[in-house]
């Protein structure tokens, strides 16, 4: 205890020597001074005292003779001078320890385990909505409520847990076994057109065509019929229709190519500065953050990880590139080279196996524009599948 105590009120460790050291002990007792680790080394005296003690040693001294020598100084008095000019690590010394303070009453990270259709991103998104994020304070989340809300957005919940280990927030969850698909379940549709066209070549791979190779249809025409008519039994089955229906198709596509248009291009000109992010709190590592008139802005995440957690701590690198933008006045040959990349964008949505025929362009300029039509002739499937709604459904022997 009394270490603990000339820690904090400070102590002064010194070297007594000459005179009569048995006077000065005498006379250090008398004054209730209070001496510590006393020992004695070649005829002079060692100790340590404390602070207040310190000041009436140095009487004692003079009147027995003896010549007192400061070897060393400990304890807080002592520590705070030495730092005391600087007070920027006080500061962070605080503010150290009410972060600590603040992060051990937060949840730091949400963990979310046992799921395989529903993802991560979803739970943390229920969440979010009912206030429960990286930073929530942990008196401030309602367990209950939580795992109501979660088995209500997320429909597809066998089981739920949500606790509190350390400073995560764990969702343990199993979801629902699904039903194997089987007879019972089984979805029964007819196959219709997806498009006008010619039917060229039929394959019917279960279910009963309803037209012919060389038919004209029509968009959302029955083609093959899910519901076969039985004459022995004189009974309906019901079939999920499976076709292939090639036919030539037709489709015209407009693209309006404006004869004004704004240029973007970049100066060459770019800064970069970074943010540290704490929960929800962004820290800018910056003094200016000037910003162009016309910028693109990129955008660079390093998150920290311990033990291949992720922690709610990120950098995030910003990337500020400058851009000039002026109107510009397109021509004929300025329009056609926009229309063609337009053209080619569509032609890579087109459904997987469509052959392009042929395709007619036609050009009608305006005062404000060029409009390029394209007539395309297709060869394609136009099988599209439509459920059957039935009530009574007779199963398939």
């Amino acid at each position: 205890m009394s270490k603990v105590l000339l820690f904090i009120f400070g102590s002064i460790c010194f070297q007594a020597q000459g005179g009569f050291p048995e006077r000065f002990l005498n006379l250090c007792h008398v004054k209730g001074v209070k001496l510590y680790h006393l020992t004695e080394k070649n005829g002079a005296l060692f100790a340590a005292t404390s602070l207040s003690s310190f000041r009436k040693i140095r009487l004692c001294a003079s009147r027995s003779g003896m010549r007192v020598r400061i070897t060393e100084k400990r304890g807080l008095p002592f520590i705070y001078a030495r730092f005391a000019k600087r007070t920027g690590l006080f500061v962070g010394i605080a503010l150290a320890g009410f972060l600590l303070f603040f992060y051990a009453r937060s949840v730091w990270l949400i963990e979310v385990s046992g799921n395989e259709r529903i993802s991560v991103q979803q739970v943390k998104a229920v969440l979010a909505k009912n206030g429960v994020r990286e930073g929530t304070l942990k008196k401030d989340i309602d367990y209950d409520r939580i795992s109501f809300e979660l088995y209500d957005a997320l429909g597809d919940i066998a089981w739920l847990n949500v606790g509190i280990d350390g400073s995560r927030l764990c969702v343990d969850l199993r979801e629902r076994v699904q039903k194997p698909a089987n007879e019972d379940n089984k979805e029964y549709a007819n196959v219709v057109a997806a498009k006008a066209g010619v039917i060229d070549t039929l394959r019917v791979y279960e279910g009963e065509g309803v037209v012919l190779e060389g038919d004209g249809v029509i968009e959302g025409q029955l083609l093959v019929s899910g519901v076969v008519y039985h004459e022995q039994s004189k009974k309906n089955t019901f079939h999920c229709s499976r076709a292939e229906i090639f036919a030539y198709t037709k489709e015209t596509v407009h693209f309006t190519i404006p004869k004004v248009y704004r240029k973007t291009a970049f100066t060459g000109r770019s800064r970069q500065y970074a943010v540290l992010q704490l929960f929800r709190l962004k820290l800018p590592l910056y003094l200016f953050s000037a910003q162009y008139r016309e910028q693109e802005v990129s955008e660079l995440k390093q998150p920290l990880f311990v033990r291949g957690k992720e922690l709610p701590i990120a950098l995030y690198h910003y990337e500020l590139r400058e851009q000039k933008s002026e109107r510009c006045k397109a021509d004929r040959k300025t329009a056609a080279v926009f229309a063609r990349t337009k053209r080619k964008a569509y032609e890579s949505k087109l459904k997987k196996g469509t052959k392009i025929l042929s395709c007619k362009e036609k050009v009608t300029e305006k005062a404000d524009c060029f409009v390029f039509e394209y007539h395309y002739n297709f060869y394609e499937n136009i099988a599209k599948t439509a459920p059957i709604a039935i009530e009574n459904k007779q199963k398939t022997p």
